[in-house]
């Protein structure tokens, strides 16, 4: 029997759906791209942003009208609005998140297979391992505590036994991903903590590359990154949940951090990490941001090691206090939004400019009749002529030139 996935919003979700497509495999179900060739269908939704919410219901809609399939819909969406959708196709299966531990075991109630053959498609050759939900935070904006509860965390001896799974069926990088991943292990007991798990994961054979998903400055201390850096297997980029450069509007976000704690952040990883790449989260447009507010944001953008941002325009959430404020007008939100893509297409362009001539390690994740696709351990897409036996493996690719701030070309060097 074959299913078709996919997924909006964050890393979270993805790694859900690459571990539900992993548990159904196993349990002799064979995943699709063919969304024709499929009996049933599974999507991961996201309500982190209004136009997220919307990008979802027109996804339903589409497939509701030009699909025959079942569809199970499950995550952040379903449960703010379950009853609505539950109303409106009457049809479809969906699952809140509380529900999602045990949705492998409902497709297999509602779809099952008449015999076990295992087919492993090896997905990608990264995985994402979620390891952390929830959020014990209540950040002014965010209605992401409200959808998925407290903070959790997975017991570290369950985390490894996962990884060196993943790593036998083929994946040689994992993305260890969470809610709030900068929390793993508080809740736990005895306590957990993500530099002693980084540290357990590396020593698993078979896996190349350890990167981490979204970090919390306010859980990022001095000792955290110089350990990180004595890991050989850790990937050379870092992404952090910085949300604003202005102090004031950060106040407002509640989210008890101050800038000069983002530059000490970002010093001291490239101190450790010298040649790697910075990511952060901005949203722009919070209730109240002033011009001068904005300004110190993009200064800090401008200034800072980042070498780029993930650009979020802020949409009010209901039942959030940020949706009581004052909101600024559409207009100004779209002006402010495209000055500081500006200076992140900039950002982005001057750091892959570096690596022009170098030669970086990375894993090979697609092969295509036409080219392959290498991503370098600093996080570089790469394009190279088509080759044939290095899925799965690391290589080491020579940069020859940038085809624009998300892509660039190069060729394998042979060993």
């Amino acid at each position: 029997m074959k299913f078709y996935v996919d997924y909006f919003g964050c890393r979270s979700n993805q790694a859900e759906i690459q571990e539900w497509i992993i548990d159904l495999e196993d349990a002799g179900y064979q995943l699709t791209s063919d969304l024709s060739a499929a009996d049933f269908g599974i999507l991961n939704t996201c309500s982190v942003t209004e136009r997220a919410e919307k990008d979802i219901f027109k996804f339903i809609n589409r497939v509701y009208k030009k699909s025959n399939i079942k569809w199970i819909i499950t995550g952040c969406t379903v449960s703010k609005e379950k009853k609505h959708l539950q109303d409106k196709y009457r049809n479809y299966y969906f699952y809140d998140n509380r529900e999602k531990e045990s949705l492998v075991e409902r497709v297999k109630a509602l779809f099952p297979v008449q015999d076990n053959i295992i087919y492993h498609s090896a997905y990608r050759s990264r995985i994402f391992l979620k390891i952390h939900d929830g959020c014990n935070f209540r950040c002014s904006y965010c209605i992401v505590p409200f959808l998925r509860g407290k903070s959790v965390s997975l017991p570290a001896a369950e985390v490894i036994k996962k990884a060196r799974y993943y790593a036998s069926l083929g994946y040689r990088e994992i993305v260890l991903t969470g809610i709030n991943l900068s929390s793993y292990g508080y809740d736990l007991f005895p306590g957990e903590n993500l530099l002693n798990l980084v540290q357990e994961i590396a020593k698993i054979r078979g896996i190349h590359f350890i990167r981490l998903s979204s970090l919390d400055p306010r859980y990022i201390k001095y000792d955290f990154i110089k350990e990180l850096s004595y890991i050989k297997k850790m990937a050379d980029s870092f992404h952090f949940s910085f949300q604003s450069g202005s102090d004031s509007v950060l106040r407002r976000m509640k989210r008890g951090s101050k800038t000069i704690e983002f530059y000490k952040i970002l010093e001291h990883f490239q101190h450790f990490f010298p040649d790697a790449n910075f990511g952060a989260d901005i949203l722009v447009g919070f209730p109240g941001e002033t011009d001068k507010e904005f300004r110190q944001t993009l200064n800090f953008v401008t200034e800072s090691h980042l070498t780029y941002t993930h650009i979020f325009p802020f949409s009010p959430r209901e039942g959030t206090k940020a949706a009581l404020m004052e909101q600024l007008p559409p207009h100004i939100i779209h002006k402010r939004v495209n000055e500081l893509r500006e200076v992140n297409k900039i950002k982005r362009m001057n750091y892959r400019e570096r690596f022009i001539g170098n030669t970086l390690e990375g894993i090979l994740i697609e092969e295509d009749p036409n080219y392959s696709m290498i991503v370098t351990k600093n996080y570089l897409f790469v394009r190279v002529p088509p080759v044939k036996g290095y899925k799965k493996k690391k290589v080491k690719v020579k940069l020859s030139h940038i085809l624009n701030d998300n892509l660039c070309e190069g060729t394998i060097v042979r060993r």
